[in-house]
């Protein structure tokens, strides 16, 4: 699947992009069931709320075929390399919950400075689909983004290693991992109101909300956030990172495990297009 003329200057201006049906209710399905059976897994890979809801869970293409193939389709992965330029590689794959009432929020930041600062990746050549589960609403914890916040580059903030939860030794023993605080509510590197203010200055926040099938493309650099899911219903949404190529992932002193960040930088294998349906017929057949 190749994006209009129209779509790729909407991206580069915006940041962002969004696609509607890009996925039948019919995949739809699948993903969801194989979601429930990602939540189950009981792993490092999956992290918590602070009240025990499920939060995220990374690396499933890993381990599930059903989102093996889905990081490989095409109509999700040639949209990245027209938009790259490149070939491309799942540098990150996770499932983000907004469990219904829960204290869910992500707080405004930019991916890039996680992955430029604790991965060491050299350029913010790297863009994430989202791939809604469930219809997105106003109420129920929609990305909030500010369009053309990708043109300021990376805003290069300091760590809030103590705030968030970081362990430098300093407050006594924490059994939390030095990575956890790129995870959780507490995040290490976020936004603060003066740089918002600044930021909305020159422009808006915008909600992406969308039917279930629609998917979001949004730049490294992009500016975003999410509130808490205030509906009755969770919220369930797909994040597949595609890095490009000549991009890879430079030496750091302490690697984050790699169901966060990728050191495998095999190009990926294109699927058929309708390999999730394809893969549902010859398990029923």
């Amino acid at each position: 699947m190749r994006l209009t003329n129209a779509q790729v200057d909407s991206y580069d201006r915006d940041g962002f992009l969004c696609v509607e049906n890009l996925f039948s209710k019919a995949e739809i399905d699948i993903l969801l069931r194989e979601t429930q059976r990602e939540f189950s897994v009981d792993a490092p890979r999956k992290i918590k709320e602070k009240s025990g809801a499920v939060r995220s869970v990374f690396a499933s293409h890993l381990t599930n075929e059903v989102f093996k193939r889905l990081s490989r389709l095409p109509r999700l992965v040639e949209p990245a390399m027209q938009l790259l330029g490149e070939e491309v590689y799942v540098h990150q794959f996770k499932i983000n919950a907004k469990i219904a009432l829960e204290d869910n929020h992500w707080a405004w930041h930019q991916d890039f400075i996680y992955w430029h600062k604790e991965d060491a990746m050299p350029q913010p050549q790297v863009l994430t689909a989202a791939i809604f589960l469930q219809n997105v609403t106003d109420y129920n914890g929609p990305i909030l983004v500010i369009p053309g916040s990708h043109k300021e580059g990376m805003i290069d903030l300091q760590a809030q290693a103590i705030s968030s939860g970081e362990n430098d030794g300093s407050n006594g023993p924490d059994p939390s991992p030095f990575w956890m605080s790129t995870l959780t509510a507490d995040l290490k590197y976020q936004i603060n109101r003066k740089i918002l203010s600044k930021l909305l200055s020159k422009s808006h926040i915008h909600a992406s909300k969308g039917l279930a099938g629609t998917t979001m493309l949004f730049h490294g650099n992009l500016v975003h956030a999410s509130g808490n899911n205030l509906s009755a219903s969770d919220r369930l949404v797909i994040f597949v990172t595609y890095n490009s190529m000549r991009n890879k992932l430079g030496d750091v002193q302490r690697l984050r495990p790699e169901f966060i960040t990728s050191r495998d930088f095999t190009p990926i294998t294109l699927v058929p297009d309708d390999a999730l349906l394809k893969m549902e017929v010859g398990k029923n057949g």
